[in-house]
């Protein structure tokens, strides 16, 4: 949301000559220090008017701090006094002028919308709000009172009330550009993807090089997972605006997101051409190369990540991983402990740890690991499901089914959930539960038939009594 403008001229001058020569004059005066001469306080009110128009807010404000010299209860003055200021930025004096003003004239409806705006810019949405609340008691068909309005409430995260207010600025302008583009804004925020995207096309139909609308439309679109589209939207953006990182940076998650991997980089690689030290750029391109088996390169990006931001803890425990798919298991587990000393609540962490302490022989302390990992989330499925495996390898097969079924309570959809329910008929077969083996075995090969082909070899004593292949379905 941008400050909004404050003064909007329209207007014309049959001479142009004569409007620069007057403009001219009135600068000189001003530079010079002789506005002192003049005592005409309508002159004075035209000279404010006429440096305003051209935004020359400092002479405008020298010339009316005069005129309210002059005429200190004049309402005009002082609500122009706030336009100059609010120019400048000085949003404070600004707020101070606009109060005056209203106080002079309590049903200046411009004046008291100013005043709200400005209070706004400061950050004061909820004093905004009452003045909004006046301005609209005295004209409620005014779109820009309730635009203004709705402004202050999404400031306030009050999103429903700021989409009301929107569409009854629509009701009374339907052309209002920004309203339709804050509406988009407002229906995202609420989880109204469809109707956000409808809101942002009604904007770009009035303002098709708005390269901001073009983006949001995008962030909508891959919510709703029309990547192709977001893709596209981005690409409008960027083609109005080249230097807008953010489109260039969820480009490239829009990209990662379908598996356009090298793309992805090419778009993070632009982001960072324009934010050098983009830490979302460089680990988001680190996490690319890892997925494509580039490990080195993964390990340049994270370091690159690490020199900007020391205690990144997500980039510790990827260099861990990545230096563990290269073996180099001592580089893995500084790394890993290094995140785990950054956030020690975090279960993927103890998780990596246990993988590594486990490659490096180190049972007891692998065993540690894990149950530090399950008991920070006691739903993560691969976790459950390494820590089966690892259960079975060092002979300790009834732990290993109360993992694996843990597993298949946790995620009875699983892809490699024939993969588990072959595991534990292994497991239940070493602790001498022939049922639960025939059992699990039953599920295995339901769910992926070439199973049965390691039937034979896996479990050959089984396959030796007629009626457990018959209960199998082998003749």
């Amino acid at each position: 949301m941008d400050e909004k403008d404050f003064l909007d001229s329209n207007s014309e001058y049959p001479n142009p000559q004569e409007r620069y020569e007057l403009t001219r004059r009135i600068q000189r005066l001003i530079d010079q220090d002789q506005l002192y001469t003049i005592h005409d306080t309508e002159e004075l009110e035209d000279m404010v008017s006429l440096l305003l128009e051209d935004g020359d807010s400092r002479r405008a404000l020298r010339a009316v701090t005069h005129l309210i010299a002059l005429a200190p209860y004049n309402g005009d003055a002082w609500f122009h006094k706030g336009l100059a200021l609010a120019h400048l930025s000085d949003h404070v004096g600004a707020a101070f002028a606009f109060e005056k003003a209203v106080a002079l004239n309590p049903s200046d409806v411009e004046a008291l919308m100013h005043w709200g705006i400005t209070l706004d810019n400061l950050g004061k949405p909820l004093q905004a709000l009452e003045i909004y609340e006046r301005a609209c008691a005295l004209s409620p068909m005014d779109d820009e009172i309730h635009f203004c309005r709705a402004i202050s409430l999404e400031r306030l995260e009050r999103y429903s009330e700021a989409e009301t207010a929107l569409h009854t600025c629509l009701e009374l302008n339907p052309e209002h550009p920004e309203a339709w583009y804050e509406l988009g804004y407002c229906k995202d925020m609420l989880g109204k993807y469809e109707e956000s995207l409808t809101c942002y096309d009604k904007h770009i139909d009035i303002d098709p090089y708005n390269a901001n609308a073009w983006y949001n439309r995008g962030v909508v679109l891959s919510k709703l997972e029309r990547y192709q589209e977001s893709i596209q939207s981005y690409d409008m953006a960027l083609a109005i605006r080249a230097d807008f990182a953010s489109a260039w940076y969820n480009r490239g998650n829009v990209l990662a997101a379908i598996g356009n991997l090298t793309e992805a980089i090419e778009s993070y690689q632009q982001t960072l051409c324009l934010e050098r030290d983009d830490v979302a750029s460089l680990f988001n391109i680190a996490m690319a190369y890892e997925e494509l088996d580039n490990y080195p390169e993964a390990i340049v990006y994270l370091k690159k990540c690490l020199a900007i931001e020391p205690e990144y803890a997500d980039a510790w425990y990827g260099l861990a991983c990545c230096y563990d798919m290269l073996n180099d298991l001592c580089s893995a587990m500084q790394c890993i402990m290094k995140a785990i000393e950054l956030d020690d609540e975090c279960a993927d962490y103890w998780h990596a740890r246990a993988e590594i302490e486990y490659a490096m022989g180190h049972i007891e302390q692998a065993l540690a690991s894990y149950h530090t990992s399950l008991s920070l989330d006691s739903s993560n499925v691969h976790a459950w499901y390494d820590y089966a495996s690892m259960l079975m390898e060092i002979k300790r097969p009834e732990e290993a089914v109360v993992a694996l079924e843990k597993v298949v309570e946790l995620e009875p959809s699983l892809a490699d959930l024939a993969d588990v329910h072959f595991e534990l008929a292994c497991a239940y077969k070493a602790i001498g539960d022939t049922e639960n083996t025939v059992r699990s075995l039953r599920h295995a090969f339901a769910l992926d038939s070439t199973k049965r082909d390691l039937f034979k070899k896996v479990f050959p004593d089984l396959y030796k009594h007629r009626a457990i292949r018959e209960a199998l379905g082998f003749k």
